[in-house]
C-alpha cells in the first residue's frame, strides 16, 4: 500500500472513531433528558433534583439562576404548584472532554396553566453542561430558552 493509501486509511478510521464516540455520547446524554422528561410528566421534584450535581444550576432568560439542590427543589416545586409541563426533549449534538461534556437540544411539548387552564405548544432550545461525579453524568448547568419568535419579533 502507497504512503497515500496508508494515510487515508488512518484519517478514515480516526474519522470514524470519533463519530462513533459522538454518536455514543449523544445517546447517552438523550438518556439522562429523556429521564428528565419523564420526571417533568410526573412532577417528579426528587428526581429531577438528583439529575443535577449538588451545585447544579438551572437558568432562563426571565429568572435569576437557581443553584444548588436545595435552591432547586424549591423552584420545581414552583413549577409544579403553577404549570404542568409535558416536553420531549431531542438532543441535537454532544461533545465530552474527561469529565465535562455538553449538549444542545431542542424541546417540544404542551405547557398548562394550571390557574386558568390555558394551554399552549411550547419549543425550546437548551444547553446542558453535564460533569461526571462518582461515574455517573449529571446536569452542572441547565439553561434554556424559547424557541418560539414573537410576531414581529427580528432575531438579533
Amino acid at each position: 500500500m502507497t504512503l497515500l493509501g496508508r494515510l487515508t486509511l488512518s484519517v478514515a478510521a480516526i474519522l470514524f472513531v470519533l463519530a462513533g464516540s459522538a454518536n455514543a455520547q449523544v445517546a447517552e446524554f438523550q438518556k439522562i433528558l429523556d429521564g428528565y422528561s419523564k420526571a417533568l410528566d410526573a412532577n417528579d421534584v426528587e428526581t429531577l433534583v438528583g439529575l443535577y450535581t449538588p451545585n447544579g444550576v438551572f437558568m432562563r432568560d426571565d429568572m435569576k439562576a437557581v443553584i444548588g439542590q436545595e435552591a432547586l427543589r424549591a423552584s420545581y416545586k414552583n413549577v409544579f404548584a403553577t404549570l404542568k409541563v409535558s416536553l420531549k426533549f431531542n438532543v441535537q449534538e454532544a461533545e465530552q472532554s474527561g469529565d465535562l461534556g455538553w449538549a444542545r437540544s431542542i424541546s417540544t411539548g404542551k405547557v398548562k396553566v394550571l390557574s386558568t387552564g390555558a394551554e399552549s405548544n411550547e419549543s425550546y432550545n437548551q444547553l446542558i453542561v453535564f460533569r461526571k461525579e462518582g461515574g455517573v453524568w449529571k446536569i452542572r448547568n441547565y439553561l434554556y430558552a424559547s424557541s418560539v419568535t414573537v410576531p414581529g419579533q427580528v432575531p438579533k
